[in-house]
């Protein structure tokens, strides 16, 4: 299930990339998004970069980085893997990088400071990034801004005091109704409005208050209905929605560790390694390994992994 938060927040960011950007830089300037960096063809250390695009505010151009957290960090500290994504960003070009880590849960995030320094024998070294806690945020003061692109987002921040779950969903859906899009485009901010609303409360509230022909025309409906097809669920997106993306994604993640693993060692020996990955049902382990499947030094070294 992460890895369908973390792929439907991207899409978000790029369809509504100048809303995002002003909201995790904190400016009331226009920014404009010069390009999308495609990090998918660069192996950063452990893992890929979550959102990455160039932008300009004035004549000033950056960096702009973005980490999707739905829980905190567990193989690697965040502030260890931001260090290889600025170095990696800064080679590349050798411009500031504005890097953010936005963590969805309520109980994330909160012992990550933003903050790692060292300074010895003549050495120093510091990073500085910024920690966007979404439970910490005034979600009306974002439903003020008018910005489409942080509705989906709205429902886990701090709703207003004395307002009833319902009546706060119902706002954050009157919102997205109220946007000048057309059909689909409003179809992919209720999708995702269901969709990260469940993170803290109850799907089955999103399901009753949002007519499901308002989600139909959505490229994220559909995208999801096509998943389960090829799984061969089709009993439907609410019925399949669980077993169809959770299975999705541990096939993937499986695939992945392979592949990395294929690059370093024998194919053959890898192989061997397959009946014990299926056997794995938690996503977040398998995810585990994926991080360390590029770093290992040997392919007994993971073997010990997987015994863990």
């Amino acid at each position: 299930m992460a890895r369908d938060y973390d792929n439907m927040a991207k899409s978000i960011f790029t369809d509504f990339a100048a809303d995002i950007s002003q909201f995790v830089i904190g400016t009331n300037e226009d920014v404009e998004v010069i390009e999308n960096i495609d990090t998918e063809q660069h192996l950063v250390v452990e893992q890929l970069t979550d959102s990455t695009k160039r932008i300009r505010i004035n004549d000033s151009e950056a960096i702009l980085h973005i980490e999707l957290q739905l829980r905190d960090s567990t193989f690697k500290p965040m502030w260890a893997r931001n260090a290889a994504y600025h170095g990696y960003l800064i080679k590349e070009h050798q411009i500031p990088v504005y890097s953010n880590v936005i963590y969805f849960h309520p109980n994330a995030g909160r012992n990550d400071t933003g903050f790692y320094h060292y300074s010895s024998h003549g050495y120093e070294y510091t990073l500085r990034y910024k920690v966007i806690r979404l439970i910490d945020i005034d979600g009306q003061a974002i439903l003020e801004m008018q910005a489409p692109g942080l509705l989906p987002f709205v429902p886990l921040m701090k709703r207003p005091a004395g307002i009833s779950v319902e009546q706060w969903v119902r706002e954050c859906i009157n919102a997205v109704a109220a946007t000048p899009f057309d059909e689909q485009t409003q179809g992919d901010l209720f999708c995702a409005l269901s969709l990260f609303g469940g993170i803290i409360y109850d799907p089955s509230l999103f399901k009753r208050l949002i007519r499901e022909e308002r989600m139909q025309e959505s490229k994220y409906y559909q995208l999801l209905r096509d998943e389960f097809i090829a799984l061969g669920r089709e009993q439907g997106l609410e019925q399949g929605r669980e077993q169809g993306l959770e299975q999705g994604a541990r096939e993937s993640t499986i695939k992945n560790i392979l592949t990395f693993l294929k690059n370093k060692f024998s194919a053959e020996e890898v192989n061997d390694l397959i009946p014990e990955l299926q056997r794995i049902t938690d996503l977040e382990r398998l995810e585990q390994l994926l991080f360390a499947a590029p770093q290992v030094q040997s392919l007994d070294a993971f073997k010990l992994m997987l015994e863990e």
